[in-house]
């Protein structure tokens, strides 16, 4: 997806990327602000030595297409490394800068 017109559109889309391990997508869909100190090596490492079992979104505030933030809080399985299954769950923050989403943390 190019360019998503909500925070659920990029959340759902960034865990397309990692199912894909399209850690690209990931860093250009980071805001640069947040971006310091990941290691992207470790991040594509993760999204390749996973199998990916499915998203599912808790909640949503804002993040509409009119809006400048948003909230998406959601649980990622997968069966990691080890052969053990994960649930990641998150409340994650996105930005809004000009036409374009962001993942915030």
């Amino acid at each position: 997806m190019s360019n998503p017109k909500t925070a659920l559109e990029l959340m759902k889309a960034r865990y397309e990327a990692y199912t894909k391990c399209d850690i690209e997508f990931i860093k250009k869909t980071h805001d640069p602000k947040t971006a310091k100190g990941i290691c992207w090596k470790e991040a594509e490492e993760w999204a390749k030595n996973s199998k990916w079992l499915g998203l599912e979104i808790v909640e949503v505030i804002a993040g509409t297409q009119f809006d400048k933030e948003g909230i998406v809080e959601f649980k990622a399985r997968y069966i990691d490394s080890n052969g053990e299954e994960v649930v990641h769950h998150e409340r994650s923050y996105f930005v809004k800068k000009g036409r374009h989403w962001y993942y915030k943390g």
